[in-house]
């Protein structure tokens, strides 16, 4: 049962690798000193998410991948080349938006699935930290959007 566990685990720990360098590029374009340090402290909760899943995943006798995967590369590619000549930082700020929901639902549906007690403090922890980041990408969008 562990091998599935950590075939999930380690799926969302990709999807945190993703976050993680999705935020690097948010960071660069974002626009005042406010929204880069609130940009940060949410990659910074992804660089955490990752660190703790990877414990998670050793801890059950897996080897954690170190990176995105396929998928996660091609993902990056797609979003990538949408973003060529965009300026517009509310349109970042949404797709980030839209990744923490996919992070949300993600973590969601194993929670669902999981036959391992001990991963499901650590993955609601998760999905609290991911709603927060939400409330905090959505205000970044209405203050852009104001603006």
């Amino acid at each position: 049962m562990n091998s599935e566990n950590i075939e999930n685990l380690s799926s969302i720990l990709e999807g945190e690798y993703m976050a993680i360098n999705s935020f690097d590029g948010l960071i660069k374009h974002a626009g005042g000193v406010k929204a880069k340090n609130e940009l940060k402290k949410i990659q910074e909760t992804h660089k955490q998410h990752a660190s703790q899943i990877s414990a998670k995943i050793h801890d059950l006798g897996g080897n954690p991948p170190d990176g995105i995967g396929i998928d996660g590369m091609v993902s990056e590619t797609i979003s990538n080349i949408k973003h060529i000549g965009t300026t517009d930082n509310a349109s970042y700020l949404k797709e980030a938006l839209q990744g923490e929901y996919m992070g949300i639902k993600a973590v969601n549906d194993l929670l669902a699935g999981n036959n391992d007690l001990s991963s499901d403090l650590l993955l609601n922890k998760i999905i609290s930290e991911h709603q927060t980041n939400v409330n905090s990408l959505s205000n970044l969008i209405n203050a852009s959007s104001n603006v």
